[in-house]
This record gives C-alpha cells, sequence and structure tokens, in this order.
C-alpha cells in the first residue's frame, strides 16, 4: 500500500529563528531532500508562510497551533467523509489503509451498518480519495469545511463557562470550575453521617493541573468493599463524557439509590485528562492528547493519547510512534501521568474492583475486551449478558459487542483491556452517540439526555452485582 504523503508545511509553518536548525534536522529523518525541503520553508518570512497559510490578520490563536492540528480558517480545510462499507470483504481491506493523520471520529463497520465519519487534513485528501477509489467507495463528503462546522456550534455555545456558582448538567465547564463544583460536594458531605466523599489529588499534570479522583460510599460499616471505577475524559474533545460522570455521581447520592453506596465505594475520575481538555476549550476543540513532552519532538508536537498508552499490546494496532500523530502511543507505555494514576488504583484497589467502565464518545455501543486482538477475553459470556441488560435499559439504541469488532478494527494499549487483562472482572466502554449522529461535538441540549441514559446502564450494571 502506498505511503501517505508527509506534510513537510507543519514542520515549516512552525518553524522560526533558533527553531530551525532543530526543524531541518528533523527533515533529515522524513525526506531524502532537506535543502529543497528547507528552501521551501523560507525561514527568514514567517509573514510569508502566514500569507501563504491564509493566516494573516487571523487571531493569534491560530498562530500558535501546530498547522496540521489546526483547522485552516482559510484554503486548505479539513473535511469529513463519510465512509460506507457495503461488505465483509470491504471493511477488511479497509482497515488495512494505515495513515497515522486520518482522524476517525467514527469508524465504519459493515456488521452494525455505521457509516463512518474519517476527518482529513488537506494534505492528505488525494491519498485518501485514492484510497477510497481502490476499493469501489463512494467519495461522500459529510462536512465540506471543518472550521465552519465548528463555528456555527461555538455560536451557540459561547455561555457554556457560566459566571455563577450554580452547576448545571445541561452545560459543559471548565476544568476549574468542574474542580471547584466536586470541592464542594467534599465541603458538603464532610460531616454527613450517611454520605462518605472524599476528593483525593493523585498528581499534577504536564501543565500543572491537579490530577484527582473522588472515592464515594456511605457510611455503612463494611470490610473492604467492591469497587466500581468510572473513567472520563480520557480523550479530552469527548466533553460529553464529563457531565455524564458527574451525573452518575448526582444519582448515588440521592437517597433513593443508597443500596449502591452499601455495597459499593464507587471512584470517580472526572476528568482524566485535564491539560487536553483545557486545550479544547482554548485552542483546538478536536485535539486528542495529553499536553506533554514527552518526545524529542515534544515542543512541536506535544501531547500522549492516554488511551494508546497503556501497557496491554502497546503500540502494535490503531496506534502511532509518530509523535505528530494523534493516535501516538508514546516514548514509552504508562509514559503520562494520566494513565500511571489508572496504574496505581489497579494497584490499590485491583483486588477489590468488581467493575471498569471508560466513558467515550464513539457512537453508539457498549463494548467489552478485547479491542487489542479480534477475540473475547474468557468472560464473554457474562460481559454479553450483562451487557445486553444494560443496553435493555437505555432509552436510544445502543449495540452490543466485542470491542474490536464494534470499533471494526484493533487497537492497543487502551484503559479497559489494561484493567480487565489484569483481572479487574468486567470492563465495559460505554460509547456514547448524540441523536444527531455528530458524533464529536455534542449540543448542550442533549448532555441531561445522554447522562441520563448513562446512568441507567450503570445503575443496570451496579444491580447485577450486588
Amino acid at each position: 500500500m502506498e505511503r501517505p504523503p508527509f506534510d513537510a508545511g507543519l514542520l515549516c509553518s512552525i518553524a522560526s529563528g533558533k527553531m530551525a536548525i532543530r526543524i531541518i534536522s528533523v527533515m533529515v529523518y522524513f525526506t531524502s531532500g532537506p535543502r529543497t525541503r528547507a528552501k521551501a520553508c523560507h525561514w527568514s518570512r514567517p509573514d510569508a508562510l502566514e500569507e501563504q497559510r491564509g493566516l494573516v490578520g487571523m487571531p493569534p490563536l491560530w498562530r500558535r497551533i501546530p498547522h496540521n492540528y489546526r483547522v485552516p480558517p482559510r484554503g486548505a480545510d479539513y473535511k469529513v467523509y463519510n465512509v460506507k462499507l457495503n461488505s465483509t470483504e470491504q471493511e477488511d481491506n479497509f482497515y488495512r489503509i494505515k495513515n497515522d493523520f486520518i482522524d476517525y471520529w467514527r469508524k465504519p463497520s459493515f456488521k452494525y451498518n455505521t457509516i463512518g465519519h474519517a476527518m482529513v487534513p488537506p494534505a492528505q485528501t488525494t491519498w485518501f480519495e485514492e484510497r477510497l477509489d481502490e476499493l469501489g467507495l463512494a467519495k461522500d463528503i459529510y462536512i465540506d469545511d471543518v472550521y465552519k462546522y465548528l463555528l456555527a456550534r461555538e455560536e451557540t455555545s459561547m455561555d457554556i463557562s457560566r459566571s455563577d456558582n450554580t452547576f448545571s448538567f445541561n452545560d459543559y465547564y471548565r476544568y476549574s470550575q468542574i474542580l471547584d463544583y466536586i470541592k464542594t460536594l467534599e465541603a458538603t458531605y464532610e460531616n454527613s453521617t450517611n454520605i462518605n466523599l472524599s476528593v483525593i489529588e493523585a498528581g499534577t499534570t504536564a501543565e500543572g493541573r491537579p490530577l484527582v479522583y473522588i472515592k464515594l460510599t456511605n457510611q455503612t460499616p463494611m470490610m473492604n468493599k467492591r469497587i466500581i471505577i468510572i473513567e472520563a475524559g480520557i480523550n479530552p474533545r469527548q466533553w460529553i463524557t464529563i457531565p455524564s460522570s458527574l451525573n452518575i455521581i448526582h444519582r448515588l447520592i440521592d437517597s433513593n439509590n443508597t443500596r449502591f453506596l452499601n455495597d459499593f465505594e464507587w471512584i470517580f475520575i472526572p476528568v482524566l485528562n485535564p491539560d487536553g481538555y483545557e486545550y479544547t476549550h482554548t485552542n483546538l476543540r478536536l485535539w486528542t492528547k495529553s499536553r506533554s513532552a514527552s518526545s524529542n519532538l515534544g515542543a512541536i508536537c506535544p501531547g500522549v493519547n492516554i488511551n494508546r498508552n497503556f501497557n496491554i499490546d502497546w503500540l502494535n494496532s490503531d496506534s502511532s510512534s509518530s509523535p505528530c500523530s494523534h493516535l501516538y502511543g508514546g516514548i514509552e507505555s504508562f509514559s503520562e501521568v494520566e494513565s500511571r494514576l489508572i496504574q496505581s488504583l489497579l494497584e490499590e484497589y485491583g483486588n477489590r474492583t468488581s467493575a471498569y467502565i471508560s466513558l467515550q464518545n464513539n457512537g453508539g455501543f457498549i463494548s467489552y475486551p478485547w479491542q487489542y486482538e479480534r477475540a473475547a477475553s474468557g468472560l464473554f459470556a457474562q460481559h454479553h449478558i450483562l451487557g445486553m441488560k444494560m443496553i435493555e435499559a437505555m432509552v436510544d439504541n445502543y449495540e452490543l459487542d466485542i470491542a474490536s469488532v464494534a470499533y471494526g478494527d484493533r487497537a492497543s494499549g487502551t484503559s479497559t483491556d489494561y484493567m480487565r487483562y489484569n483481572g479487574v472482572l468486567y470492563t465495559f466502554n460505554i460509547d456514547v452517540v448524540p441523536r444527531g449522529q455528530e458524533g464529536v461535538v455534542v449540543p448542550r441540549e442533549e448532555i441531561q439526555i445522554i447522562a441520563d441514559d448513562v446512568w441507567r446502564a450503570v445503575s443496570v450494571l451496579a444491580e447485577n452485582l450486588l
């Protein structure tokens, strides 16, 4: 299969001054003609580059974001393609295509007749369309200009940062507001004779933010209660997962659900990737990684995809060794403080943990291991029976399957595979879907609807583990 073209514009667009020497050395690795490419970069004229990119007169925000990761405001626009697979053979051939820079908002599936959404950067458009032609697939453009698509949604979400102290499950919040909310909960129940809620700071992110988790149970005396762990925000652009996790806390505190606190201790990581989450608010809405400088290209292409950083078949499938890819798995497994938090929870509570749930937003599935290979774990029947009960309780239509089948392809280094491989009885991905089927950007008016559906699934899981 032909290799996708390398976008030298990524390096050119951010190289200037002292950085130029470093960039040239990088080009030696990627291309046999660094001098030719270096001349094309016009090191002495960054203004010419901005004119070429269509950035003259644009806010400084767009100049700060590496070209390969921003959605260009003019000119070479990112597009999203509909991908519909018509046979098992076509599906197999499609997933043999490897390109670290094609970003699937949702992967296509022939089995479930799921139309995939593939965001393609301008430098890869010709390559991607040629691959579609080879496979006999239609070149059906779903979103012609991702920049305009996001702007249209930003216009309806300008008031998401509330100035008052109330907290609503019909809004999205910045990380500092989420921290304030959960600390308020902790203070509220500090002297409670019933609810036992504590916020634990487990470390500090690359950008200096506290990485926290919440422990929730009640005062019912019971030694070594079984544990259910809920993880959200592992992919920072999937904002909907965060209010969904906080809504579960709200529901558990409700007096009608005390039985779930009698028998279980709940651990919530409401935002596993705080730096990435903040970056999706301030810079790039579609960012997928952390913000660490863990590779030699960290200053140019920072961050690691946390859900490719776990020590389970690391870096083998649907994962990249390129720091500039949204699927970058890191310089080694557990290179990131965020994934190490999950590792430490397993080490401390693994023998008591009955279930681990990862909340995601890839499109209408509840799935279970394995994701790193096309096979089920040894507890296939138990997972499938319980998963069926979970989706039957949900209002919207969800599918249930092995993760590698549900997503259409294998993926290495995921949190749920890691936890199951290391002995956690039940591990599930709950991949929510907005009713508009658009996946990544979920309208505020759907937050409560989706959060309540997630609660129905989680409550059924807990009920069946009692």
